[in-house]
């Protein structure tokens, strides 16, 4: 294969991190501001011009006054009443580089939040959980409106980001009470009653597009009522969802009807992801890039970056070998932008484990960082 890391340089609408502030997560959520000044100066150093902090995951790394939104503490942006965040957000200014705030929609800890979960989980892969944590889909009571109180905070919150994004994970399963809802929706499209779908219906990892089309349509609302909200707070800055792929040993899949989202929300981003370069890799291309760019969508990349998460250890590749692997399929499919999942943790979570990082030859998160910036150094920002 040739290599492209070493032809044309690939230029990026924006190019950064993705990472996390939430407990349980890794990524910053023990960041204080030593940590962050570090990042920000490699970011500026390698000329990154993005970063995207998500604020809100299975639990939530931001002070809120939202009473359905757990408030874990000794989180250190919840401990400094949201300080520390809005001075990242300033330092980032500093250096050229925006930032944007994403938050998912369909997890929540289950005492705050209250309601009937879809299920329930305790830990993630062996890391506890703060609080058991529920997942909801998009037709569960209260779904919405909660989703648009979480936005609209974070638009008076923060005032000065450039963007956010909008996580709904695994909000598209068959549950039934959502049954008589797709049936009515059915009724008004001409698509196929229920009953006709077989089963079992999940938009991410089955090929029923009658389902995928209504829960694609369930979230987009949710969606365009987010944007009402945070605009009429003054929100000027973009707007994106996450498209989530999946794909199991016979199938890979989009999980949202692409050319829908494209037709309802035109001026959003589509944000797409994969992590493990080592299966299905240019299939899952065509479905993280090729499909939504071919459909005119501003398509944002979110590949393995200091990310330590897997469901066995060691990985097949190391994150050397996947970092170069997705640096050539960036040169390849070229996406609008991209934000590396994981910039360099200072404690253990999920998503990243600073005693695998160890085993993988990095001394600590920054070091890991560090050769990321390095691999990637093929992709600039601007003009």
């Amino acid at each position: 294969m040739t290599d492209l890391t070493q032809s044309n340089v690939v230029r990026l609408r924006e190019h950064g991190f993705w990472d996390y502030t939430t407990p349980a997560a890794g990524g910053m959520e023990k960041f204080q501001q030593a940590d962050y000044a570090s990042l920000l100066d490699d970011m500026a150093g390698a000329g990154m011009n993005s970063l995207l902090v998500c604020v809100k995951w299975f639990t939530t790394g931001y002070r809120s006054r939202l009473p359905f939104l757990d408030q874990a503490a000794g989180n250190p942006v919840i401990d400094s009443d949201n300080e520390l965040l809005h001075w990242v957000i300033a330092q980032a200014a500093a250096r050229g580089i925006k930032v944007w705030l994403s938050a998912v929609v369909s997890y929540y800890a289950c005492g705050p939040y209250g309601g009937t979960p879809e299920s329930v989980m305790t830990d993630l892969g062996g890391v506890p959980l703060p609080e058991k944590v529920g997942l909801y889909d998009a037709d569960t009571p209260m779904f919405q409106d909660r989703a648009v109180a979480i936005f609209e905070e974070l638009a008076e919150l923060f005032p000065g980001i450039a963007g956010l994004l909008v996580e709904l994970e695994f909000s598209g399963n068959e549950t039934p009470h959502r049954i008589p809802l797709y049936n009515a929706w059915a009724a008004q499209t001409g698509a196929p009653p229920f009953e006709k779908l077989g089963h079992p219906l999940y938009a991410r990892n089955y090929d029923t597009p009658p389902w995928r089309d209504y829960t694609t349509h369930r979230r987009l609302e949710v969606c365009q009522a987010i944007e009402r909200a945070a605009r009429a707070k003054g929100f000027r800055g973009e707007m994106a969802m996450i498209c989530e792929t999946g794909g199991s040993d016979y199938s890979i899949c989009q999980e949202v009807n692409l050319k829908v989202f494209h037709d309802r929300l035109p001026d959003w981003t589509a944000l797409t992801y994969e992590y493990d370069k080592y299966v299905r890799r240019y299939g899952m291309m065509e479905v993280c890039l090729a499909a939504p760019k071919a459909l005119g969508l501003r398509t944002y990349y979110l590949p393995r970056g200091v990310m330590t998460w897997g469901g066995s250890w060691p990985l097949p590749i190391s994150l050397q070998e996947s970092w170069r692997m997705d640096v050539e399929d960036i040169h390849r499919f070229r996406p609008e932008g991209v934000w590396w999942f994981g910039c360099g943790t200072v404690s253990a979570g999920f998503h990243v484990d600073s005693a695998r990082l160890k085993q993988s030859g990095f001394a600590d998160g920054a070091a890991a960082r560090r050769a990321l910036l390095d691999a990637v150094k093929t992709l600039k920002t601007g003009d």
